[in-house]
């Protein structure tokens, strides 16, 4: 079984005629069929046939596919589309059958979303994983999203510092698509190549996306003033309070795993090292830390959690008063009395 970054390799070597496609990550998994498509161009497979696996999929077209002569092409692409449906006891058969007896001229690919443990240990998967190759794209882990980014701003021509990585990274986390089209921007805006942590803050994400990620940095930097204007623009740009108070709660949870990493006697760079925090963001942290000790971080968890239902309209209350309360408090302030008209939210 390959990684998606394996593939290459492989099909320099020559065009299997058999691959599955599978995966959690539907970007990597498009990217390789995308792949084994053009090698099969360039290895003269000029027509391509598609069959969707729907409700009441007759599998024998399958086996007919495979049979059929082209009176044109030296070699065709045929490729099954399961995505999310499973192939039962008939489409399991069908393909034991297919891979038992491959066609010369034909390249099968079999296209899958998530397998399971139960799916990968099928008679159906294991025929075909012994008859040609299958990609398994995993979840990229928050451990490897750096490594991962990094090499795709390589790939995209872009030289990129090791926090402007973390600037994309903290954007992006859990999003390959979302990552991926940041990367094909940042190539546009930047010809030169540069990507430093001034032009990745500058550029990453739409203007309220970076407000929604910006707030927090201010509210954890104790930039109380600051928040507050944040927290108002978000407000006029139409932004739901549950996006806001998502952004925030995250963070908080960051707080309070690094101050009772803190308590237990960790320095804090390792504190924040442990919670997960980017390089880039500790110093935002550092300066949560100083004001509050882990009950005073739970303390705040708490209380958002007690917006959080009012957000959901659960109990009473005014979700943007409350989030204003609660920006000012884990600002290191009581909700100011001089705020300017401008900034009230």
């Amino acid at each position: 079984m390959l990684r998606p970054d394996q593939l290459p390799g492989q099909l320099s070597r020559g065009l299997a005629p058999l691959y599955l496609v599978a995966g959690e990550e539907p970007l990597l998994v498009q990217e390789a069929a995308d792949r084994i498509r053009a090698r099969a161009r360039e290895a003269g497979a000029d027509e391509r046939e598609v069959l969707y696996v729907e409700a009441g999929f007759d599998w024998s077209r399958l086996s007919d596919s495979g049979d059929s002569l082209s009176l044109f092409a030296r070699r065709r692409l045929v490729e099954l589309r399961l995505h999310e449906a499973k192939p039962g006891d008939a489409g399991s058969r069908a393909l034991v059958r297919y891979a038992e007896r491959l066609p010369e001229d034909v390249t099968l690919l079999v296209i899958a979303g998530r397998l399971d443990r139960r799916a990968r240990a099928s008679a159906w998967f294991r025929a075909l994983e012994r008859a040609g190759i299958v990609v398994y794209a995993w979840p990229v882990k928050r451990a490897q999203w750096p490594q991962w980014i990094a090499a795709r701003l390589r790939a995209g021509g872009l030289a990129a510092e090791p926090q402007a990585v973390e600037v994309l990274a903290e954007r992006t986390e859990g999003n390959l698509l979302a990552c991926a089209q940041e990367i094909q921007k940042l190539a546009l805006l930047y010809p030169d190549g540069r990507l430093d942590r001034e032009r990745a803050l500058a550029s990453v994400g739409d203007h309220a996306r970076f407000d929604v990620f910006d707030l927090p940095d201010r509210v954890l930097a104790g930039q109380v003033r600051q928040a507050v204007r944040s927290l108002q623009r978000l407000r006029e740009e139409g932004i739901e309070p549950v996006l806001v108070l998502w952004a925030l709660t995250r963070d908080l949870r960051l707080l309070v795993r690094a101050s009772a990493a803190l308590a237990r006697g960790a320095s804090a760079e390792q504190a924040l090292r442990s919670a997960g925090v980017w390089s880039f963001r500790q110093p935002a942290f550092r300066a949560a830390l100083s004001r509050f000790d882990e009950a005073g971080a739970r303390a705040l968890l708490a209380r958002a959690a007690r917006v959080d239902r009012v957000v959901k309209g659960v109990c009473a209350g005014q979700p943007w008063g409350d989030l204003l309360e609660l920006c000012c408090v884990a600002a290191g302030s009581p909700l100011p009395a001089t705020i300017p008209d401008s900034a009230a939210v």
